[in-house]
C-alpha cells in the first residue's frame, strides 16, 4: 500500500491526466449512444422487408435498358435500383417532342413483372443533349399507383 501511495504522490500530475482522458473517452460514448441510439441498424429500417421475393436483378436492368433502346427516339439508356425506386436515365434525340418522349415508360413498364411495378416506385428522368426549354422532364410511378406523375411544363 506504501508503494502505491508513493507513486501516486510521486506522480500525481500523470494520474489526473490518464484520469481525465478515462472520463472523456466513457463522457464521449454516452453522449454518442444518446444523439445515436441505432446507429447498428439499417439504413432503409424495415422499408425493404420482401424485397427478396420481387427482386430486380441486373439481367433485368439490362433488359429494360435494351427495351427502351429499341424505341427509335433514344439515344441513351441507365437502370439502377436504390432501396425500393427504379431510376431510369433516359437521353432522346434532339427533335423528339415532350408526348413522344413519355412514352418510353410504356417499354419500362412492360419489362417488369405485376408484382415488381407494385412494390417498387419508379422514376424516369428523361434529358436531351441540347439546350431545350421542355426538358429534362421527370416521371414517377408510385408503387400504388396506376400511371405516371410528370413535371409540369416550363
Amino acid at each position: 500500500m506504501k508503494k502505491f501511495k508513493n507513486f501516486l504522490k510521486n506522480n500525481k500530475y500523470m494520474v489526473i491526466v490518464v484520469s481525465l482522458c478515462l472520463l472523456l473517452t466513457i463522457f464521449v460514448f454516452v453522449i454518442k449512444f444518446v444523439f445515436f441510439p441505432n446507429e447498428g441498424t439499417a439504413i432503409y429500417g424495415d422499408r425493404l422487408d420482401g424485397i427478396e421475393e420481387v427482386e430486380i436483378t441486373n439481367d433485368q436492368l439490362g433488359k429494360i435498358e435494351d427495351s427502351v433502346k429499341e424505341k427509335e427516339e433514344v439515344e441513351e439508356v441507365s437502370a439502377s435500383i436504390t432501396g425500393r425506386i427504379l431510376n431510369v436515365m433516359v437521353t432522346v434525340k434532339d427533335d423528339v417532342s415532350v408526348d413522344a418522349a413519355k412514352t418510353v415508360t410504356d417499354k419500362v413498364d412492360e419489362a417488369l413483372e405485376e408484382d415488381q411495378r407494385t412494390f417498387y416506385d419508379i422514376q424516369v428522368f428523361i434529358s436531351k443533349n441540347t439546350d431545350d426549354a421542355t426538358f429534362p422532364i421527370i416521371g414517377y410511378h408510385h408503387q400504388n399507383s396506376d400511371h405516371y406523375s410528370w413535371t409540369k411544363n416550363r
